[in-house]
């Protein structure tokens, strides 16, 4: 491809089920011990050569979380290869290096030390995930290296903020805040129970949860969690469905959401409205579930992919078309984004290219895609806050400005 892709690796109750937990702590405890001896030894020579700029990327290609990475990964190169076609950045072609994580923290961190030490990238950009990203923060400020547009919604990647993170998508308690509001003041649901995953993410979106509730009068009546990775939480979904709240609002990836949606049915969860925040990859999460799928509310930080009343849409549907596909999806639109954005400040910077030079152009960067904008300073790495409304409807997320019960609850 044009990209040079290379591959390689509340308080409310809490109620839990899932097994290994002592394995899942061993791995964290491996996680932190490596990200923080990585942070001492990795290069903060970043160069790029008279020919080409290396941009390095770590996603899960394979794994419960691996579609979501392949979308990311298909919307980076469409921006990168449409870069190049027309002439690159000061005449140097844009490369991708990228990795599978499996969505493993201890993967990503040994990911990012090979990108910079080895492949010797200039920046990152689209990495997916909290846990993910949380664990190479200490790499990142170690090796003065640039990332632009990680895709979570956590407030430790923007507080303190961090100097060399640029963050392109809203934060989980702006979309929190937007489901909490319209799922009681369009559906009129009083109890509300959280589903989520067991790990900083999940945790991101506890909080973020927990607060939009409180600001509307309201608490969690019950959470469940189910470790990372992991697909089946029996404890969880009984203990939820024993409750029958109003609505669950889900905080994980598209598999364990969708198998967790399709027997909280089965278990008589017939009038419950779902609801789940932008990272669960919307696209797979509806192929998985099927007509299962129909009156799901998703929060999203993009508009439709679909959607070509929008430049900036028509550009990313005929940028993916020039790869060979047309596979428009929601985490592919925020990846193209995410690259559109780096470039531009690759762009601004010219044929000096610097770290430093780097980030002072992105502190200057604004962009317009009409839907909403893109603007850094020197006191702020958070371009953007807009959030849209979707819900599952016929197979398709549709974008509304007031939720509908779900058919089944009609």
């Amino acid at each position: 491809m044009e990209a040079g892709n290379k591959r390689g690796v509340d308080g409310s109750p809490k109620w839990s089920g899932y097994p290994a937990r002592l394995l899942i702590g061993v791995l964290a405890a491996l996680a932190i011990l490596s990200e923080r001896a990585d942070a001492q030894f990795l290069s903060r020579d970043h160069p790029v050569s008279a020919n080409e700029i290396k941009l390095g990327m770590s996603v899960a290609q394979t794994g419960r979380a691996g579609a979501i990475g392949m979308e990311i990964q298909q919307g980076c190169e469409a921006c990168i290869a449409k870069v190049n076609r027309e002439g690159g950045i000061a005449g140097r072609r844009l490369v991708l290096v990228d990795y599978d994580d499996h969505y493993e923290p201890v993967e990503t961190v040994s990911n990012v030390e090979r990108l910079i030490d080895h492949d010797k990238v200039f920046a990152l950009l689209d990495f997916y995930g909290t846990p993910t990203c949380r664990a190479i923060l200490p790499m990142i400020n170690d090796a003065n290296i640039v990332m632009v547009g990680p895709i979570s919604g956590s407030n430790s990647l923007r507080q303190p903020m961090q100097r060399l993170i640029f963050n392109t998508r809203a934060t989980y308690a702006e979309e929190a805040e937007l489901l909490v509001e319209h799922i009681g003041a369009d559906l009129g649901c009083k109890t509300v129970a959280l589903f989520r995953q067991d790990d900083s993410d999940g945790d991101a979106a506890r909080g973020a949860v927990i607060e939009a509730l409180r600001r509307h009068g309201s608490s969690l009546v019950g959470e469940s969690v189910y470790v990372r990775n992991s697909v089946k939480a029996p404890d969880a979904l009984f203990l939820v469905t024993k409750i029958k709240p109003d609505a669950v609002i889900m905080s994980g990836s598209y598999k364990p959401c969708a198998d967790f949606i399709r027997s909280a049915k089965e278990l008589g969860l017939k009038n419950t409205v779902f609801c789940t925040v932008s990272t669960v990859g919307t696209e797979p999460l509806i192929k998985y579930l099927g007509k299962d799928s129909d009156g799901i509310v998703i929060s999203q930080v993009m508009p439709s992919p679909n959607d070509d009343s929008l430049p900036f849409v028509r550009d990313y549907q005929a940028d993916m078309r020039a790869i060979g596909s047309t596979d428009f999806t929601y985490m592919g639109l925020e990846a193209y984004m995410n690259c559109d954005a780096l470039a531009s400040g690759l762009r601004a910077v010219g044929a000096d290219l610097t770290e430093d030079s780097l980030v002072r152009a992105l502190e200057h960067l604004t962009l317009d895609f009409k839907a909403f904008s893109i603007r850094f300073s020197q006191d702020s790495r958070q371009g953007n806050k807009k959030v849209f409304l979707t819900q599952v409807d016929l197979g398709h997320a549709v974008s509304v400005a007031k939720l509908d019960l779900p058919r089944s609850g009609k």
